[in-house]
C-alpha cells in the first residue's frame, strides 16, 4: 500500500483586477487501499486540490475554502475545521470504509468468490485549482473522476466562480446582470457547435442533429469566465451520450449585451 498525504503553499496568482495575489496550499493524497490483507483488488485514492491561504479578507477565505471543500470532497465537509492533513485523513478513511464494507457485504449477499467479481475496484481521482480572473471574479475548476466498477468511470469538468470582494460564489446571473434566461437559452443553442466542429463527420454518420439529446439547452449551473464571455460546461448525459464528454458552451460578451 502506497500512501502520501501532504500539504504545501505558494504564491500562484496575480488577479490582474486588484494587486494581490493568491497563495495556496494543496491537499495532497496518492493512496492505494486493498480490499483486504493480500488483495488484488483495490480502492485508488489521488487528490491534488488547492486552498487559498491568502488574498482575500479573513471572512471571504474561508467561504472559498469551504466551497472548495463541497465542491471537491462532499457536503460533509462543510464545517470541517481541522488541518488539510486532517481533512484527507477523515475523507480517505470515510471512503475506505464505504469500499470495504460496500463490497464485502456484495461479495456475501452474491455467494460470489473475489476472483470472479468484476466490480471490485474502485477509483476516486479530484482536482481543484485556481483559473484565471477577470474584473470582479476568478474562476475555480474542479476535475473529477470516479470508478466504481462497471464498463467505465464517470468524470466531469466543474467550474465555479467566486466574487473576489466577499468570496461568495456567483451564478451566472451576476456575472450577466440584465441577461433573461430566455435569452441565455438561445444563445446557448445558436452557440452549442462552436467547441464541437471538430466532433461532426457524416462520413462516420455523427450529424450535428444527431448528438444532442434535446433541441433546447438551459442554462448549466457550471461555467466560468473570461474577456470573451461566458462557457457553460454540461457533464456526460447532460445533453448528450457519454462518448461525447464533456461538452463547452461559448457565450460571447458581444452578444450578452
Amino acid at each position: 500500500m502506497k500512501r502520501t498525504l501532504l500539504f504545501v503553499a505558494a504564491a500562484l496568482f496575480a488577479l490582474t483586477s486588484c494587486t494581490k495575489e493568491i497563495k495556496t496550499e494543496t491537499l495532497r493524497l496518492e493512496e492505494d487501499i486493498p480490499l483486504h490483507e493480500g488483495s488484488e483488488n483495490h480502492l485508488d485514492l489521488n487528490l491534488d486540490i488547492d486552498f487559498p491561504v491568502s488574498g482575500f479578507s479573513k471572512e471571504a477565505l474561508e467561504e472559498v475554502r469551504k466551497a472548495i471543500r463541497v465542491h471537491t470532497l462532499g457536503e460533509n465537509y462543510t464545517e470541517f475545521t481541522g488541518s488539510l492533513a486532517e481533512l484527507g485523513k477523515a475523507w480517505r478513511d470515510a471512503l475506505a470504509e464505504d469500499y470495504i464494507d460496500s463490497n464485502t457485504a456484495m461479495l456475501e449477499e452474491m455467494e460470489m468468490a473475489e476472483e470472479d467479481a468484476p466490480f471490485l475496484n474502485w477509483g476516486y481521482d479530484y482536482k481543484g485549482t485556481f483559473g484565471e480572473s477577470y474584473d470582479k471574479f476568478i474562476n475555480y475548476f474542479v476535475e473529477q473522476y470516479q470508478y466504481l466498477g462497471g464498463a467505465h468511470g464517470m468524470y466531469g469538468t466543474f467550474p465555479f466562480v467566486f466574487r473576489l470582494s466577499d468570496g461568495q460564489e456567483v451564478d451566472w446571473t451576476v456575472v450577466a446582470p440584465g441577461v433573461s434566461e430566455e435569452k441565455m437559452c438561445a444563445l446557448l443553442l445558436k452557440h452549442r457547435m462552436d467547441d464541437m466542429k471538430d466532433i461532426v463527420d457524416e462520413e462516420e454518420g455523427i450529424n450535428e442533429e444527431d448528438i444532442f439529446f434535446s433541441e433546447t439547452i438551459e442554462p448549466s449551473p457550471w461555467f466560468s469566465v473570461d474577456k470573451e464571455g461566458l462557457t457553460f460546461y454540461y457533464q456526460p448525459y447532460d445533453l448528450a451520450p457519454y462518448v461525447f464528454g464533456v461538452i463547452t458552451v461559448p457565450v460571447p460578451w458581444e452578444e450578452l449585451k
